[in-house]
């Protein structure tokens, strides 16, 4: 027995016909909603407006025919997929290639013989029923699709999981204009022996998407988080020519963000900033469970210069500063000794430089 109470548009001029398909289709036992009409033209409207799961439709009928109806329903985006059934007078071999090739599912001869009409269209109704199960599993993995491509992107860049689909790897690639940053929070691990999991992993789900919603505005790419570390780039893989003044308006909100949630939130936070810019090398790790990274001098530069970082500044090398400094001002931290590495020059960004004051700048300025 089927499922369902089927919707069934039966389309005669004759409503005696009608009456009597319905009288042969109650002996399925299956309780169906009939809708009528007596045209084609009305055909049309009724299963665009109620969009019924079978529709019986003579083929000589006045105003417009069976076959014009069934032309213009399998035309329209709404009502293309409806199984439609031809009944008709006509014999011929043509008549049923023409009623088959204009759309229709099956074709049935009259006078209509109720064991044929029963088994057309218990078939049709099974065949439909499969058909829209499938669709239904369709959308379903295509949702899950689309669920799992967003958590890729979440994990490598668009760009790169771009060519993965197209090529199926990523080949390693030197970036030669690029900026690194490195944030991390201060007294993080102090903070996790009085916090709960659950409240530290909101703390930090909380802070993480709004830098995540910060870096994208900027047209940078977060790389990954490493605890309380958080690691963005700018200039790859997408390139970029203002690589690292973007990445500073990057920071610069990060640090007002946290400035502005210190107010309302009970849980205080500070941060720290390290920049660098230089080549940097980026590559996708790992063979099942893929990951984009970085690497080079630059980033473990980046990195150094966040850890002698003192809380809520942002620090950039002679490199960023020496790229920007016409962007902002700077207080010269003078040469820092990093870790593992030699002493490099560190600037710590002050404020944006806005216009009026870039205009003072060259209204004071000589021109020889």
């Amino acid at each position: 027995m089927l499922e369902k109470p089927y919707k069934i548009l039966l389309v005669d001029d004759m409503s005696i016909i009608m009456d009597i398909i319905i009288s042969h289709l109650e002996e399925m036992g299956q309780s169906f909603i009939y809708l009528k009409a007596t045209n084609g033209r009305d055909a049309c409207k009724i299963a665009r407006n109620a969009l019924p799961d079978l529709i019986i439709m003579d083929w000589e009928m006045p105003k417009m025919t069976g076959i014009d109806a069934l032309n213009l329903i399998k035309k329209h985006p709404s009502t293309k997929d409806i199984p439609v059934i031809i009944s008709s007078g006509f014999s011929d071999a043509e008549n049923v290639k023409t009623a088959l090739d204009a759309g229709a599912i099956d074709y049935i001869k009259k006078p209509i013989s109720p064991v044929e009409l029963i088994a057309r269209v218990k078939s049709t109704l099974a065949l439909t029923s499969t058909i829209s199960a499938l669709k239904q599993k369709h959308a379903e993995l295509e949702d899950e699709r689309h669920k799992v491509e967003k958590i890729l992107e979440g994990l490598i860049p668009k760009k790169i999981l771009h060519e993965i689909k197209e090529t199926g790897t990523s080949k390693p690639q030197r970036y030669k204009n690029a900026s690194v940053m490195f944030t991390d929070l201060v007294g993080f691990t102090k903070k996790t022996t009085t916090m709960s999991p659950k409240r530290l992993i909101n703390e930090l789900s909380d802070i993480f998407s709004a830098f995540d919603r910060i870096i994208c505005k900027y047209n940078c790419t977060r790389i990954k988080t490493i605890g309380d570390a958080y690691l963005a780039v700018c200039g790859l893989p997408d390139e970029n020519e203002n690589h690292a003044k973007h990445l500073i308006q990057a920071a610069i909100e990060f640090r007002q963000f946290i400035l502005e949630r210190n107010i309302v939130n009970p849980v205080k936070w500070e941060i720290t900033i390290g920049i660098n810019s230089g080549d940097v090398i980026g590559s996708l790790i790992g063979v099942e469970n893929y990951l984009f990274d970085v690497f080079g001098e630059n980033v473990n530069t980046a990195s150094r210069i966040q850890t002698s970082c003192t809380p809520m500044n942002i620090a950039v090398s002679n490199n960023t500063y020496n790229l920007t400094k016409d962007d902002f001002i700077y207080e010269h931290q003078g040469k820092v000794k990093l870790k593992g590495m030699k002493e490099v020059d560190v600037f710590h960004v002050m404020d944006v430089i806005s216009d009026i004051e870039l205009i003072n700048i060259y209204e004071n300025f000589d021109v020889f």
